[in-house]
């Protein structure tokens, strides 16, 4: 989610573009009730992508300008919907780091977010695939324009939020397929599955061999999540090639909700009022120390109430999206990393680190080796990289913290030869 008073997701996606170039697609999704704080009709968004290389330079930018109508056609006089936006951005293989910037006309609302990503070599890495991307709706289309790829609408889920039950549907393409070898040879296999937090496969799809097309293919996939609980999954896809023997594989989070991504905060507060009390990793030290201070529960109950209160981005809406990030946070963290029935995922280092800097960007698993314990690394890479390593020193499953790069955190740049 972006930062400011003007709230919106980003997400993106990546394909083969031209000869050593690559299409990065960036998706918006705001709210446009923020647009319109009276009785106006259009909303004016002035918007600004900047992307710079290693180095700092700018290597592409964009600035315009959406405006966005109130729908009152049904004489609601308001407009729940949200607006969505793909900018499609032309790219040389290489790490790049962006900014959106977004400012309404009227309010003079602002809201910023900054991402990382890195731009593939497509031509170099024998069979590969773009990046998976969840829609939100998947159709057939003679059509050309914003959301269009190789004649499908790929109308993006830019949060991810997965409703249960729901047919999940996922786009994505795979290069470089082996062409001109025998018949039986001339097909590929794909294979599908759904693993939970833990990385543990909670479903798996048949898997299916096709026809080569040529040397690449589009697939658009409808699978079916009945009975799934609620939480983190990660869908994955394997290809391999009958002809090359090449084998590969992709994988991407999302969330699964049981309610739809807009969760009530009431249902929120009534199921998980001990996290709404457990402000440690939140707040300041002397926050802290004034929050202990209070005597009674009902003095409790007012600090709490005016703490939330001033981290909430939108509070003139009915939902305190701090807090309920907060919530689902540590949720999260005592569904994953309790360790038996002596302690609390929440108490654990890896809870700890879950809940004030939110799920990492990319998690890399070691698993133990002869003489070695597992050990495995969160990377972060919102403003700069930042890496978390937690090993499991008595390899009974409780990970510990022994080393990060992140400014006030344990470090140890030797931790790898301690091993």
């Amino acid at each position: 989610m972006s930062k400011g008073d003007l709230q919106f997701y980003i997400d993106t996606s990546e394909y083969r573009g031209a000869h050593r170039w690559a299409r990065r697609e960036i998706y918006l999704l705001i709210d446009v009730q923020q647009l319109w704080p009276g009785d106006e009709t259009v909303g004016e968004l002035h918007l600004k992508a900047a992307v710079r290389d290693t180095a700092g330079t700018v290597v592409l930018e964009r600035i315009w300008t959406r405006r966005v109508f109130r729908d009152d056609r049904e004489g609601r006089g308001t407009h729940t919907a949200p607006y969505k936006e793909a900018i499609s951005l032309d790219l040389q293989p290489g790490t790049y780091r962006y900014r959106l910037e977004i400012q309404n006309h009227y309010t003079s609302k602002t809201g910023v977010f900054d991402g990382t990503f890195i731009v593939r070599n497509y031509e170099r890495e024998g069979l590969v695939f773009s990046d998976l991307q969840f829609a939100s709706d998947l159709v057939r289309t003679p059509e050309m324009g914003p959301f269009i790829r190789q004649g499908w609408k790929v109308t993006p889920n830019t949060t991810r939020h997965h409703l249960a039950g729901e047919s999940l549907k996922v786009y994505f393409e795979l290069y470089n397929l082996g062409v001109g070898g025998a018949a039986t040879e001339d097909s590929f296999i794909l294979g599908y599955s759904l693993r939970d937090s833990l990385d543990v496969v909670v479903r798996t799809f048949p898997a299916k061999r096709f026809l080569k097309p040529g040397e690449s293919v589009v697939k658009a996939e409808f699978l079916q999540t009945e009975d799934l609980q609620e939480g983190t999954y990660t869908f994955q896809v394997e290809a391999f090639d009958g002809s090359t023997r090449q084998y590969v594989r992709s994988r991407r989070t999302l969330f699964v909700v049981s309610g739809g991504p807009e969760i009530s905060m009431a249902q929120g507060q009534r199921d998980l009022m001990t996290y709404y009390a457990d402000i440690r990793y939140v707040a300041d030290e002397a926050t802290l120390t004034d929050y202990r201070a209070q005597r009674t529960v009902e003095d409790q109950a007012d600090f709490l109430r005016t703490f939330w209160k001033s981290l909430d981005p939108s509070p003139d809406s009915a939902t305190n999206e701090r807090l309920l990030e907060h919530v689902l946070r540590m949720s999260e963290a005592n569904g994953r990393f309790g360790a038996g029935s002596r302690r609390k995922g929440i108490d654990t280092d890896r809870g700890r680190v879950l809940v004030h800097y939110g799920p990492p960007d990319d998690i890399v698993y070691n698993t133990s080796a002869a003489g070695r314990r597992p050990y495995e690394v969160w990377v972060y890479e919102a403003e700069r990289r930042y890496e978390f390593v937690f090993r499991d020193r008595r390899g009974v499953g409780v990970y510990e913290l022994i080393h990060s790069t992140y400014p006030g955190e344990l470090q140890n740049p030797y931790w790898a030869q301690e091993f």
